[in-house]
């Protein structure tokens, strides 16, 4: 008996022992956890540290000194910028590229976000715009600063700018780099002044390396030009065509070339073209051969501007950021294509669920939607879109090329997301939704923090959204994948209501 007892003493000893070892285990275990993660982040601090003084950049880094004056939004300030391109690439050494440059905050969603995108025109002593070569890139003196914030990848313009190259007649070319903002008289470079991975982008200009028509002539009405689709700002110039007239568009078209050049008869010469086309597309005769839309459109141009936005869900293409350009004898062609921030599932909410990666949109989009209708025109884009998918719109080649771009990047992502942790950009929306407190809110930081903080009802869900950059780069090549098969097994369908 006495026996029995010890026994039943001894293994309940042992029971306890072995349970509080599992608990120790599990609290240890945790322990360690978050030891490694205070760990990764301390390293994470040092390195990000290190790399303002001594480190050598991966890529071309680039110095804006507003000599103590405050960027604003579509209001140029004078600034100087230095540009560091070798290939041992560090700030003590002697930069590749000094100029003065005009620059604004530019974009529309994009300027409520704390990380700022930027407008530069690099000018002479006199203020006027001189031509240089940047980064590699072709003469030029505007220029576009695009700051990936909601875009976690930091790739997506570039992703699709480089796809597009292969594709239509002209698309703009573009660098990465990491940007230093100095606005408050500093003689130092501090870590405050680091923004982050930018990429550089050609703007949309008549050049011969870019927008390649003939310049606008003083002593003719007709004129070569080049239009947007877009939300009207204050300065531009929009027609009043037969789409506005008719509530066709819901946005209209501004003319961004000429406009120093532009006269009321240019003008008119513009608006009647525009008018006319647009006449015919929305009459009986639309798809006639000889008569109908073809009369005044690259086809061509169109079916492939087509397919790029709806391969790439660029949702916003054909509404917003969507141009068009025309030489004198020529006709009117879709394109450049401009602002990928939001395609390849980086959608916003209210447009479904992001990284939804089924249906079509463009079918959708005023000119296009008519376009459609015509069974040659969905033919020709049917046809088009099965050869692109054998070559620069692949699964392998723009897979391929989104590793190949993680390369080039390298440890800059690092520093960029230490900088606008992916929690914040998550919430981009958030911003956007309301600008009306955040828009007074300096280049700094914080105060966009505390806002989030004190703003907990005003989060947005991150239920289908990455949490990592090596997430995003995961998800991205998951739409990409799904978007191909998808479009493989329903593209014939887009001539279903053709005529």
């Amino acid at each position: 008996m006495k026996k029995d007892i010890l026994r039943g003493f001894i293994a309940l000893f042992f029971i306890f022992i072995t349970v509080l070892s599992c608990a120790f285990l599990k609290e240890f275990k945790d322990q360690a956890k978050e030891f490694q993660k205070e760990k990764e982040n301390d390293e994470l601090n040092e390195f990000y540290v290190y790399n303002l003084e001594n480190t050598t950049f991966n890529l071309p880094v680039i110095i804006i000194n507003t000599n103590g004056n405050s960027i604003k939004r579509q209001e140029d300030i004078t600034a100087d910028m230095q540009v560091y391109n070798s290939d041992g690439n560090t700030l003590e050494e002697y930069p590749s590229f000094e100029e003065k440059i005009n620059i604004s905050i530019r974009g529309n969603s994009t300027s409520k976000y704390p990380k700022k995108q930027y407008s530069l025109e690099i000018i002479n002593n006199k203020g006027e715009e001189k031509s240089k070569k940047l980064l590699g890139m072709e003469s030029g003196s505007d220029w576009a600063l695009n700051g990936p914030f909601s875009d976690k990848s930091l790739m997506r313009n570039y992703i699709a700018y480089k796809t597009a190259r292969n594709i239509m007649e002209y698309s703009p070319d573009v660098r990465f780099c990491e940007v230093f903002v100095i606005d408050d008289n500093s003689k130092v470079i501090e870590e405050k002044h680091y923004k982050g991975v930018y990429v550089m982008i050609e703007k949309i200009n008549r050049d011969e390396n870019r927008v390649d028509i003939n310049k606008s002539q003083d002593n003719i009405e007709e004129t070569s030009f080049i239009l947007s689709k877009d939300r009207k700002k204050e300065n531009d110039i929009g027609l009043n065509s037969y789409g506005i007239q008719t509530y066709i568009d819901f946005y209209g078209l501004n003319i961004e070339y000429p406009k120093k050049k532009l006269t009321d008869e240019k003008y008119q010469y513009i608006n009647k073209f525009i008018s006319e086309f647009e006449r015919v597309l929305y009459s009986d005769k639309f798809n006639d051969p000889i008569e109908g839309y073809r009369k005044y459109i690259d086809v061509q141009s169109f079916v492939d501007y087509y397919i790029i936005n709806e391969f790439f869900k660029n949702t916003d293409a054909g509404l917003l950021s969507t141009y068009f350009y025309k030489d004198y004898e020529g006709k009117l062609k879709a394109g450049p294509i401009w602002d990928f921030n939001k395609s390849l599932g980086n959608h916003n909410e209210d447009i479904g669920v992001p990284y939804d990666y089924k249906s079509f949109f463009m079918i959708n989009r005023p000119w296009f939607e008519r376009l459609m209708e015509d069974k040659n025109f969905s033919d020709e884009v049917i046809s088009r879109y099965r050869q692109l998918r054998t070559t620069y719109l692949s699964d392998n080649y723009l897979v391929e090329m989104i590793d190949e771009t993680v390369t080039l990047l390298g440890d800059a992502p690092k520093r960029n997301f230490y900088k606008w942790p992916i929690e914040m950009c998550n919430q981009a929306e958030v911003f956007e939704e309301n600008n009306d407190v955040t828009q007074s809110y300096s280049l700094d930081i914080e105060p966009y923090k505390e806002f989030l903080d004190k703003n907990q009802h005003l989060l947005k869900s991150t239920e289908y959204r990455a949490k990592s950059y090596e997430e995003e780069i995961l998800m991205m090549k998951e739409f990409i994948i799904n978007r191909g098969k998808w479009m493989d097994d329903n593209i014939d369908t887009l001539s279903k209501w053709a005529n």
